[in-house]
């Protein structure tokens, strides 16, 4: 069923000095224009899991429920709002993110609506159109109106009945969720994965105690009184927790980990390198989800780091902190090398490319974009990586703005300071994905 958009991008007037066609071909009609913007919705956002011992996927459930529910649903029209808008932003037509903008407002009617049917409301359907709307806002996101996406995590989390938190859905999947969800969520954990050895924490786990222990952090920094001794305190807590994922990555199959392909020589720029050409080696991943999950485990070690850095500074002690600067560049160069797979059409083709200096940047699926751009933003925020590194994290960011049209990425690149509840609603509408 998934197909790429095969339209092109439309000239501009002053590329033409002419203003281009932006309507439908006479020839087709509104209802196969429809059927392809669902097909390519699937191609662009969905990935299926080819092995579940080893990937969750993303929207991985999706296709089946399409196929059950018809073209004409509300989940159908979900995903046609999003194909056109993502396509108008990056295809430069207006005619395509208007009708997104039509189909959107209808969609939040009709699903208000069916909500009050608690057999509705208690359904796979809804949580799937409800996260899929999400990731509408999140696509059309600007400075003028940058946080409605927040209204749609709210909406996820009131449909599973916790807290609109990505900590909190993470707990509930291990354990928390009502009854009646057991059978639509699939799993007990967001970040599945094999481990080789059961006896370590799952990273769910993990990322729990991250989260509750960087709050802490944040409000004793905060506090010009707080005591050394309670500074020093979390300081330990936070290098043992890092030593637990530390210990979580040396447990991981083979299979589960990148894999090195290729690398870009040193020295190829003397400025911002452009998107993909950081110097240095370039990794593959079993999938999307795999590859997101490893830069999820690589933002959260390096706010780890970065609170330790911050935590010896504040007792001003004299702790030497090699490792954990040597732990932080590693981390860094890993979460680089992972950039071409996420965001690359053809990886082997790229790295002919480079290999030959002829590179151009052929977008891969939207979803690549999607899934680096939370992590790819936390990490470029954090003062313990290089100025010139975070240039090219935020040319990254802007990159998958107007190449994978998605408009929060582009805000995330001007390197605005985003209240904490708008980042965390952008990664529960991300993990939610995860998990349908």
């Amino acid at each position: 069923m998934a197909r790429k958009c095969s339209l092109p991008v439309r000239p501009s007037v002053t590329d033409t000095g002419l203003s281009s066609e932006d309507g439908r071909p006479k020839e087709i009609s509104e209802e196969k224009v429809e059927e392809l913007a669902l097909r390519a919705f699937i191609y662009d956002y969905c990935v299926v899991s080819m092995n579940h011992n080893l990937s969750r996927g993303f929207l991985d459930g999706l296709e089946l429920m399409l196929h059950r529910l018809g073209l004409h649903s509300d989940l159908a029209k979900a995903c046609m709002a999003v194909s056109f808008a993502s396509h108008g932003i990056k295809l430069c037509r207006p005619s395509l993110t208007e009708k997104a903008e039509t189909m959107y407002h209808e969609l939040l009617v009709s699903l208000a609506k069916a909500l009050e049917n608690p057999s509705v409301a208690n359904s796979a359907e809804s949580l799937m159109i409800t996260t899929i709307l999400g990731l509408y806002e999140m696509i059309m996101a600007r400075e003028a109106h940058s946080g409605y996406h927040r209204t749609h995590a709210g909406g996820v989390a009131a449909l599973l009945c916790i807290r609109s938190s990505p900590l909190d859905l993470l707990a509930a999947v291990r354990g928390g969720l009502p009854p009646i969800w057991k059978g639509v969520v699939r799993g007990h954990d967001v970040f599945y994965i094999p481990c080789s050895d059961n006896a370590y924490q799952s990273l769910d786990d993990l990322l729990i105690k991250s989260g509750v222990l960087l709050e802490r952090a944040d409000v004793m920094l905060a506090n010009s009184q707080s005591d050394s001794i309670d500074l020093r305190i979390l300081r330990n807590e936070a290098t043992v927790l890092s030593r637990e994922f530390i210990r979580w990555q040396d447990a991981q199959v083979d299979h589960f980990k990148p894999t090195a392909i290729g690398c870009v020589s040193q020295g190829r720029t003397d400025s911002v390198a452009s998107v993909g050409l950081w110097p240095g080696q370039i990794d593959a991943y079993f999938d999307l989800y795999v590859a997101a999950v490893w830069n999820t485990f690589r933002a959260v070690r390096l706010q780890l780091i970065a609170l330790t850095l911050d935590l010896s500074k504040a007792v001003n002690d004299d702790q030497d902190d090699t490792c954990e600067q040597l732990d932080a560049h590693r981390l860094l160069q890993d979460m680089i090398s992972s950039i071409p797979y996420h965001l690359t059409e053809d990886l082997h083709g790229f790295l002919r490319a480079v290999e030959k200096n002829t590179v151009v940047m052929h977008a891969g699926r939207d979803v690549g974009g999607l899934l680096l751009m939370h992590p790819l933003y936390i990490v470029s925020k954090l003062l313990i990586v290089p100025p010139q590194m975070r240039d090219y994290m935020r040319s990254c960011l802007t990159w998958i703005g107007e190449s994978m049209g998605i408009g929060q990425a582009s805000l995330f690149a001007k390197d605005t300071e985003f209240r904490k509840d708008y980042l965390t609603s952008g990664c529960m509408l991300a993990y939610a994905g995860l998990l349908l």
